[in-house]
């Protein structure tokens, strides 16, 4: 079960995106339950002589939603602005991994809960790339750790 403060940093982080989607240049894409479901089914179909895709699927069953922002086209100023915002709604959440690749970075925040050994509410920031995507729902820690190590 989330906290108050992990709610709060939900609803923080949900405005802010909602406030800078209307830069031009934003793109915003977001996908509820009814949508991840039917894309989960889809994949399942589509790929059920797929090993690699079924293991997605897995991954995935406990996705309710999806949120993705991109904001590469915006002018530099906008981009400035909106990575500014997006820094201060994520500075109270819990993060989980920071990696940094030439200069660029990715962060990923969520809630962990040891006593399960998953992660909700998942969400990938790469300010250097322009892009934040967020996922709504529960993953498995078994389950990206045994998808990770197959590479």
């Amino acid at each position: 079960m989330g906290t108050q403060g992990e709610a709060a940093n939900k609803t923080r982080i949900a405005t802010t995106i909602s406030e800078c989607r209307h830069y031009e240049g934003a793109d915003y894409l977001k996908l509820g339950r009814l949508a991840t479901g039917a894309i989960k089914s889809v994949a399942r179909v589509a790929g059920k002589d797929d090993s690699d895709v079924l293991e997605a699927v897995s991954l995935m069953k406990g996705i309710k939603g999806l949120t993705i922002f991109s904001f590469d086209d915006c002018s530099d100023e906008d981009k400035a602005l909106i990575v500014s915002k997006l820094t201060a709604a994520l500075a109270d959440s819990e993060m989980l991994l920071e990696a940094s690749d030439s200069g660029e970075k990715v962060r990923i925040y969520g809630s962990y809960d040891e006593r399960t050994d998953k992660v909700s509410d998942f969400v990938l920031y790469a300010p250097s790339e322009s892009a934040l995507i967020c996922l709504r729902g529960t993953v498995s820690m078994q389950d990206v750790a045994r998808i990770a190590s197959d590479d």
